[in-house]
This record gives C-alpha cells, sequence and structure tokens, in this order.
C-alpha cells in the first residue's frame, strides 16, 4: 500500500488518504482514521513544510506497511536508523531532514501507538518538534531582519548628508538656488533608484550603491553650460525652459550613461577601460577634491555669482566654521578609523549650531536671514517633483553639444566603476566579473536616468563595511532606499534647518581627502614621471576643461612609455585581471588608500 499526503488545503478528513490506484491486498485496506478521534482534532493543524520525520513518512523511508485492525507493522529500530541515513545522503539541503529518535524513544513511540489511530503518536510528536524548529527559525529571521535594517539605518546616517550636499554641486550655478527643493528631491530619488538596482541586481547581497563623485563634474559642467547657451540662443528663454532642458538633459546623459556602460560589459571591454593610467585617473580625482572644496566655499558664502578672494574675505565668518570643521571631520576619520566616527562628528556638528542658537537666542529664521541656513521656499508634495520635465519646453538643439562631455563622462565612470570593484574584489578575496559588474552598474544608470535622476555606482566603503559587518542579505540595501524615501517624502525642506557649513565640512573633507592623497602621499607610491604626469593632469583640468585635462595627461604618459621613461606597471591578479598599482579612493568614501583599515 502507497501512502501519500493529502493535497488538499480544506475539508482535510485525514493527514493519509490511500492512493486510488493501489492495488488490494490481503490486509485490510486503511482509508481514514475516525474522524471523532481527539487525536484527529489535535491534528488538525496547517500542513507544515516537509522536513524532519513528517518527509520521512511522505516520501514512504520510515514507514512502508500500515495495517488498521489491531496491530501496526512498523520497520525495526535498525531498518529506521539505515532509512534514515539513506534519507539524509539523499538530501540535497544543508538542513537534515530525519528527526533522529533514540531506541528507547522510538519504542515508546510504537507501543504508544493506538489501533484508533495507529500513527498519530509518531505524528503528533513530528508536529511539536516542528512548532520548536519553527518558533526558532522564527526568532533567528526576526534578530537577522533588525540587524539588517539596523545596518540600513547607519549606512543612511553617512550616505544622506553626502548625498544632499552632491546637489549642491550639480546645481551649483546661482540660476539653480530658489528651485533646490526639488532638485535636492530629484538627486535623493536616484539614490533610492540606485540602492534598489544594486539591491535587487548586483551579485553581491550587501551592496551600496548611490550618486557617485565620478561623474558629478561632468553633470555640473552640462548644467551650466545649458544655462549658458540657452540664455545667449534662445530668444525669451524663461526660467521653465531652462528647468525643462537642464533635469531632462541630464537625465537623458545619466541613460545613455548606462547604455554605454551595458555594452562595454556586453562586449566585455572592461580590461581596456581599465587601461587609462593611474597617474591620470589620479590628476582627474584631485581635481574632483578642489571642485568639492571650491563648492563648498560657495555654499558657505552664499552662492554668489561671482566667487573672488575679496569674496572670501567678506564672508569669512560663514566660511571659517566649515573649514575648520571639515578639517575636524578629516583628522577624525583618519585617526580614529571606526565606522561610527563620521555619523557622530556629523551629529556634533549640527548640535554645536543649534546649541549656539539657543545660547545666543537666535530663532531658526534670524539665522536664515543673517545667512547661516539658505533660504527656500516651502517643497512641492513629493508627487510633484517632476514637474520640471516638460518635453515642450527642451531646447533639444544643445543635446548634440554635449557629447563630447557625454563620452568623457562614460569612460571615466566605467573606470571609476571598474576600480570600486577590484577594492571590494580585494576586501571579498575572491574574483569577481568586472564585465557582469558593469553591466549591473549601467542597469542602475540606465533606470537612474529614465526616472530623472543622475550617474552612480558602488560606494566601495559602505560596501566594505556591511561585509566586514556579517551582512548577507539585500534587506540592508532595501532598508537603507526606504530610511531615503522617508526623507524624500518629507513635506518641508530638509536644508532649510541644516546650516550651509554642514554641507560645507562635509565638502572641504573630501577636498583634503582627495587632494592630499593625490598630490601628496602618492609621490611615495608611484614613480617619478608618474607623479608628475599626475600633477600635469590636475593643471590640465584646473587651467583647461576636465575633457581635455584627461587627453592631454594621456598624451603625456603615451609620449613617456615611447621614450622608455619608467612611468611603472599594472599588476596582474591570479585571474588575469589587471590592478593598478594605486588604490583608488571615491571622494564620497573617506577611505585613505586601503579600504580595510578604516573598518579594523
Amino acid at each position: 500500500m502507497t501512502l501519500r499526503r493529502r493535497r488538499s488545503d480544506n475539508d482535510v478528513k485525514s493527514c493519509w488518504e490511500v492512493e486510488a490506484t493501489t492495488p488490494m491486498t490481503s490486509r485490510p485496506h486503511f482509508s481514514s482514521p475516525r474522524s471523532s478521534s481527539p487525536r484527529y482534532e489535535h491534528s488538525r493543524l496547517k500542513k507544515p513544510r516537509a522536513v524532519s520525520l513528517g518527509s520521512a513518512l511522505e516520501q514512504e523511508r520510515l514507514l512502508d506497511t500500515t495495517t488498521f485492525s489491531g496491530y501496526l507493522s512498523v520497520p525495526s529500530y535498525s531498518q529506521y536508523q539505515a532509512r534514515a541515513d539513506r534519507a539524509e545522503e539523499e538530501s540535497t539541503t544543508a538542513v537534515p531532514q530525519i528527526l533522529r529518535f533514540p531506541e528507547r524513544t522510538y519504542s515508546q513511540l510504537i507501543i504508544e501507538t493506538t489501533e484508533e489511530s495507529p500513527f498519530l503518536a509518531v505524528h503528533d510528536e513530528y508536529i511539536e518538534e516542528l512548532k520548536c524548529n519553527s518558533l526558532a527559525d522564527a526568532t533567528k529571521w526576526f534578530e537577522d531582519f533588525g540587524i539588517n535594517v539596523l545596518y540600513g539605518m547607519i549606512n543612511a546616517t553617512i550616505v544622506l548628508p553626502v548625498l544632499l550636499s552632491f546637489a549642491s554641486i550639480i546645481y551649483q550655478d546661482a540660476f539653480f538656488s530658489p528651485f533646490m527643493p526639488v532638485l535636492v528631491k530629484l538627486t535623493l530619488t536616484s539614490g533610492i533608484i540606485h540602492q534598489i538596482c544594486f539591491s535587487s541586481f548586483s551579485s553581491l547581497p550587501f551592496a551600496v550603491g548611490q550618486v557617485q563623485d565620478a561623474g558629478l563634474i561632468f553633470l555640473h559642467s552640462m548644467a551650466s553650460y545649458i544655462v549658458i547657451y540657452c540664455r545667449q540662443n534662445v530668444p525669451n528663454c524663461d526660467d521653465e525652459t531652462l528647468l525643462a532642458t537642464v533635469t531632462i538633459m541630464l537625465a537623458l546623459c545619466t541613460a545613455s550613461l548606462g547604455c554605454g556602460l551595458i555594452l562595454i560589459g556586453r562586449w566585455k571591454l572592461a580590461q581596456y577601460v581599465q587601461m587609462l593610467p593611474t597617474a591620470v585617473m589620479g590628476g582627474y580625482l584631485a581635481f574632483i577634491g578642489y571642485f568639492c572644496g571650491l563648492a563648498g566655499l560657495k555654499l558657505m558664502a552664499g552662492s554668489p555669482a561671482e566667487f573672488t578672494l575679496c569674496t572670501i574675505l567678506d564672508k569669512w565668518p560663514f566660511i571659517l566654521p566649515g573649514v575648520v570643521g571639515g578639517l575636524f571631520l578629516y583628522v577624525s576619520v583618519r585617526k580614529l578609523r571606526h565606522m561610527a566616527v563620521l555619523p557622530s562628528c556629523i551629529l556634533l556638528l549640527l548640535c554645536i549650531f543649534y546649541t549656539a542658537l539657543i545660547i545666543s537666542g537666535t530663532t531658526i529664521e534670524e539665522a536664515t536671514r543673517m545667512g547661516w541656513i539658505r533660504s527656500m521656499e516651502r517643497p512641492p508634495s513629493w508627487y510633484h517633483t517632476w514637474d520640471y520635465f516638460r518635453f515642450d519646453k527642451v531646447v533639444w538643439s544643445v543635446f548634440p553639444r554635449l557629447f563630447p562631455t557625454l563620452f568623457g563622462m562614460i569612460f571615466v565612470v566605467a573606470l571609476s566603476s571598474s576600480l570600486d570593484v577590484a577594492a571590494i574584489e580585494l576586501e571579498l578575496k575572491r574574483p569577481l566579473d568586472y564585465n557582469k559588474e558593469l553591466r549591473m552598474v549601467g542597469i542602475s544608470n540606465l533606470v537612474s536616468g529614465l526616472t530623472g535622476g543622475y550617474t552612480g555606482s558602488y560606494i566601495f566603503s559602505q560596501t566594505i563595511f556591511s561585509l566586514r559587518a556579517g551582512i548577507r542579505s539585500p534587506i540592508a540595501g532595501f532598508a537603507l532606499a526606504a530610511f531615503q524615501g522617508i526623507i524624500f517624502t518629507l513635506p518641508f525642506p530638509v536644508l532649510s534647518y541644516i546650516p550651509n557649513f554642514f554641507f560645507g565640512s562635509l565638502l572641504v573633507m573630501i577636498c583634503v581627502d582627495l587632494m592630499n592623497e593625490w598630490l601628496w602621499e602618492v609621490r611615495n607610491r608611484v614613480k617619478p614621471a608618474e607623479y608628475y604626469i599626475c600633477i600635469f593632469t590636475f593643471a590640465c583640468c584646473l587651467f583647461l576643461a576636465v575633457e581635455t585635462g584627461i587627453c592631454c595627461g594621456v598624451a603625456v604618459f603615451i609620449g613617456c612609455k615611447r621614450f622608455s621613461v619608467d612611468v611603472g606597471e599594472n599588476h596582474e591578479h591570479d585571474d588575469g585581471h589587471s590592478v593598478k598599482g594605486t588604490c583608488h579612493t571615491n571622494a564620497d568614501e573617506y577611505a585613505i588608500m586601503n579600504p580595510s583599515e578604516n573598518y579594523s
């Protein structure tokens, strides 16, 4: 007789029933236990997952024959043990599928079996064991869920301030100041989209992906150029036309970047992108630091149309706290090297500011009028964030003029993303597929662009932090996105309650970090010719355009190689990947060379 589990979830009359095709035997045919049995009523439980003894019964490994007329034919204990061993060997899961009974317990279970309900004693024992296991599993799941949410919140405290400061870099032109509440929400939206994509599609479940610094200068350059072009070439150009053109063009370029990265990964071109010399990339990163520092000074000075030395001298009371705060953040993060340092220092700056307001008796409105806080209008509801995207107002003739900047952005972001992957690979201690990761970054940028967002990639310091914390679930990433979503839906402008020197401090810290690393500390880690190329690239980016500076640096590097000047060599990984001799550091990551050192 073959027993199988009844499939009906409604009108359950017994736990087991006879297969309809079972041939008749000399033994009485088992149909069901009596419905009036109290043990039957106890067994009317929700059908559990097939584990332990119940799974073995269902798979006919422990109980072959059953009779109903006064006796129960069961395997001996040795047969039970042999079949249990076989069941465990055939199991494809890491959790044993057999409930192991000692011989005495097994015998008692058989003796206690009654004629009325022949095997329910064993089945009830299985149910009780299942209850215990289910409770333990549920408790562990809630513990893991809470830990993941906690680390998502910790990452949010670091990511959010930097993300808000990045909005000030992209829209640095004075024209955008009245519209910053909505533009900041667009930046937050982009961060949310990137994190959701990374948590959903990355091969690393603990990945953190956000708007990244590598593409900021290109986006700022595009936004500023569009404003100048429209004012000079479009008659009666109004604010709606400028906002529609800028927001849609930046989103379109971000989506184009995503398509480019997908193609690079699809055609397995990551190794060619990584051929950009480290010295040239270092000069570009140093320029990012300079640019962030300059943006921070302008922000603290009130975003004047012209920023000169006289402006700094005139606005020094507003600038000095940000410079001191930035140096304080940089020294604290570098010396203490703990993940809690940066959030604690950020909170300390806010506490100092509001303590000073309380002591001096100054209100937030008065501080805003004095220039400590940016004056902003109340933003529209979150679902009006995309109101600037009016395709009928776009000046489409400007798009072809953005192609050189777009191509440079694709190449630089591809290289930056590859170096982020290299840093994560170093900590993970196993090879990663660079082309696959570039495709994933491309998908994230494509979705971000289609939703009106900006360029992004791995934030390798936060990714490594999650890795070292034991996070192995994307729940932490989704929690980070959820916290960002809460800030996004707030009905008031966040920037109206945060002093300008707070964001200025973050940008000054980034400036000191990158410029000190790539213009000073790098001299001891590279060849002299490489160091001079790094300085030369930085100078070209400073006095010429970013794309021109990178091209000049590459040209000088090729010339040095042609004339046999020692400019350093790349090292080969065990898996064949080409790895630069100098570790890459992103401006938003605060990791000084070796990322793992910050979390020791």
